[in-house]
């Protein structure tokens, strides 16, 4: 079930491998059988995603099958979800969906007034201005507009056609925030890429609401590029300094007794 995040473990670092900024993932959506690995190095104007079938081949740096997508990506912001993978299109705010298994780009939209191009990153820069992510509840994507004056935007994704269903303007400053992601609708967002990084931040969509937190997590490479959770496997991916690691998480479940509301 769902609940609140409360601690985050020690990193547990998976492979050393790319350069200083990258992405990698699983799909957040298949069964577990299904272990394969996503790599994407770098931050812009890439098209290579290397597909390996295990994590243990991702470890060992085998058996992978190369896709090269026809428009190159910007940040690292990219899911898989459900066999397809979501990026933001290089020098644009447009949303693309691509399937692997057909090798095509099934639906591409402009996320209407967000910023591009380095307009409203992470702290780290990078291209980073629109980050997709995957919780229990399905597809979201976080940016901003000059509308709200760059704080963070967080918006529910239809994954089939990448239309917004809802936003949220969490008055948080995007360019303060070293990363974020979504666990059970909740945005969580830390305020540094650096060392001394912590989670700092909960956006709670259910009721529109926020507080400050303060849940330490050790950056052991000290410069965090990517930051996402895997509601399948209950931990959060990241890309530190050329090192893929991940960090298993604690998760506080309020049970409700008959005669609450």
């Amino acid at each position: 079930g769902c609940g609140k995040l409360t601690g985050v473990s020690n990193p547990i670092t998976i492979r050393a491998s790319g350069s200083r900024f990258g992405s990698w993932m699983t799909d957040t959506m298949t069964p577990s059988a299904d272990s394969r690995v996503w790599y994407m190095d770098g931050y812009y104007k890439g098209r290579r995603v290397l597909e390996f079938r295990t994590l243990n081949d991702f470890v060992t740096g085998q058996n992978f099958v190369q896709h090269l997508l026809p428009h190159p990506w910007a940040g690292t912001g990219h899911v898989v979800f459900n066999g397809s993978l979501y990026y933001n299109k290089y020098q644009s705010n447009v949303a693309v969906k691509y399937h692997f298994r057909s090798r095509s780009v099934l639906v591409q939209r402009s996320l209407a007034g967000a910023g591009y191009n380095n307009t409203f990153p992470y702290s780290w820069g990078g291209f980073s201005d629109i980050d997709f992510m995957v919780d229990e509840s399905g597809l979201w994507v976080v940016y901003t507009t000059n509308q709200n004056a760059g704080n963070i935007v967080v918006s529910r994704v239809d994954p089939q056609t990448l239309e917004v269903l809802r936003s949220w303007d969490t008055g948080y400053p995007k360019r303060s925030a070293g990363e974020s992601f979504m666990i059970c609708g909740t945005l969580y967002v830390t305020n540094s890429h650096l060392a001394g990084a912590k989670i700092y931040f909960a956006y709670y969509t259910n009721t529109s609401s926020y507080e400050y937190t303060d849940i330490p997590f050790h950056n052991q490479y000290s410069h965090i590029s990517m930051l996402d959770y895997n509601p399948r496997e209950r931990v959060l991916y990241t890309w530190n300094n050329g090192h893929q690691v991940i960090y298993n998480v604690t998760l506080f479940h309020v049970i409700k007794t008959s005669g609450e509301l």
